[in-house]
């Protein structure tokens, strides 16, 4: 009983449940598209009922068990919209609209409005988009639940839901995947029946969507976790599996372990830098995957059919998408799209730099703007930005991480014991990357109190600092201060 209770009330413990058993609903759906795409014009009905038994399977015990949670939860007091583990009330709504969505589709599958076909007007009519997208919420439940959870860390279950979210996009855009439908090859049956420029059209918006998916989720996970060595090629070689079996070309799964490695690769190298990888690791997944896709193709006997100089264009074009996608989604929205609507937010305004020295805030906004040393667009946007004093002309975010390298290259070398250690361990951890805190608390030899007491005496420390600073700020720019 102690076990069965731990698995429905343990959030960890419901994530890895949930993770194991959308791998199998996914998987069972990759095996239905192959039953409708892999010879033309035909659905290989074995294949389409295996398929259809592993998704109504795995969504019935889905279901099934977010449902004995969701009444234990009740039953222990709990309101309805936490009955639940956290992020799993999500997972456990889409699971029923995916059964309402099921129920209908078996009478909207009918010659009468036209979906006896196979192809797009299967994968595109109305209870499919639903299914979909209540797929994408019921993958997405533990990584969801481990965001909010605050870890730091991605587990293996968050890296498989991750996975598992991008299999979904993947299967959405299956119609434009390269790894599906490999137009860039000499010896594509289709590409003979349809024009060339017809061939090359759909490769290239292949190849351009799906860096573009394949950046967006990395960068979704390297700006909420930190990455461990291999977890980009992990991600990327699950989707990689399931995209394969769609029409079984698994000679190129080759192009998305390439693309993880060189992903995770930039990772690493870039971990000593201050800040986390944005616009550069999207840039990098953009160039990876094409030229992956470019080699494999061209090491095929027929060849490529493509020149050397479309090549390259897709190559740089892969690059600048992912590039420029990572650079706007890392910077956020802009202020003239989110003023219109503060009027209407629930949540509180954001807290503001105070002199105050009991103000809780000020560790936080210190902490928070340490966290972001290397992210301009993100540092520009802190409240100790707008500090009096600092500079109004689009140089604030470049003068507050100089502000916060000098107080801490100071703090390191002064002649008081504990305020030196605070300010090593905050030059080895923000501003030299040298490891994680377990890392630098070995470095140093302190022990784990010892450690997060200093590193919590280093914000006070920086506050106090960043205190003098504005006032003599202030002071010398009114002269009656």
């Amino acid at each position: 009983m102690k076990f069965l209770r731990r698995l429905l009330e343990d959030p960890r413990a419901v994530d890895s449940v949930v993770v194991v058993l959308a791998t199998w609903f996914l998987l069972g759906g990759y095996v239905t598209a192959y039953a409708y795409v892999h010879v033309q014009g035909q659905v290989l009905q074995p294949a389409a009922q295996a398929g259809q038994t592993v998704v109504a399977a795995a969504w019935s015990l889905l279901t099934l068990y977010l449902f004995a949670g969701f009444a234990t939860g009740l039953r222990a007091g709990r309101v309805w919209n936490r009955a639940l583990p956290d992020g799993q009330t999500g997972t456990f709504a889409a699971a029923l609209v995916f059964g309402a969505a099921l129920i209908v589709d078996n009478w909207f599958y009918s010659p009468l409005f036209g979906t006896d076909s196979v192809g797009l007007d299967t994968l595109f009519t109305a209870p499919h988009l639903v299914e979909m997208a209540a797929v994408a919420v019921i993958v997405s439940g533990p990584l969801r639940a481990a965001s909010r959870r605050g870890e730091t860390h991605a587990s293996p279950v968050t890296l498989t839901s991750a996975a598992l979210l991008l299999s979904v996009l993947t299967f959405a855009t299956q119609f434009a995947h390269p790894l599906i439908d490999p137009w860039a090859a000499g010896d594509y049956q289709f590409r003979k029946a349809a024009l060339s420029w017809v061939g090359e059209n759909l490769g290239v918006a292949g190849l351009l969507a799906q860096t573009a998916i394949l950046a967006g989720t990395a960068l979704l996970l390297n700006s909420a976790f930190k990455l461990r060595r291999g977890s980009l090629t992990f991600v990327f070689t699950l989707n990689g599996v399931l995209v394969c079996i769609t029409k079984g070309n698994f000679y190129l799964l080759a192009v998305p372990i390439a693309t993880g490695l060189a992903a995770d690769a930039w990772v690493a190298w870039t971990a000593r830098r201050p800040g986390r990888p944005s616009a550069s690791l999207c840039a990098v997944i953009g160039a990876a995957f094409a030229t992956a896709y470019m080699a494999e193709i061209s090491l095929r006997p027929a060849g490529s059919a493509w020149g050397g100089s479309l090549w390259v264009g897709v190559i740089i074009a892969s690059t600048m998408l992912s590039w420029l996608m990572g650079r706007l989604l890392r910077a956020g929205l802009p202020a003239a799209v989110i003023a219109p609507y503060r009027a209407f937010a629930e949540e509180p305004a954001p807290e503001r730099w105070t002199l105050d020295p009991n103000s809780v805030a000020r560790e936080q906004l210190v902490r928070a703007a340490l966290d972001d040393l290397g992210t301009p667009e993100a540092l520009g946007r802190s409240a100790l930005a707008q500090m009096p004093g600092m500079s109004r002309d689009g140089s604030a975010a470049s003068d507050l991480r100089a502000l916060l390298v000098d107080v801490i290259g100071e703090l390191a070398v002064s002649h008081a014991p504990r305020d030196a250690e605070s300010g090593r361990l905050l030059l080895d951890y923000y501003v030299k990357r040298v490891g994680s805190h377990d890392v630098i608390m070995e470095r140093l030899h302190l022990s784990r109190p010892t450690y997060y007491r200093r590193l919590h005496h280093g914000f006070e420390l920086i506050a106090n600092r960043l205190d003098e600073w504005s006032v003599n700020r202030m002071a010398l720019n009114d002269p009656a201060l």
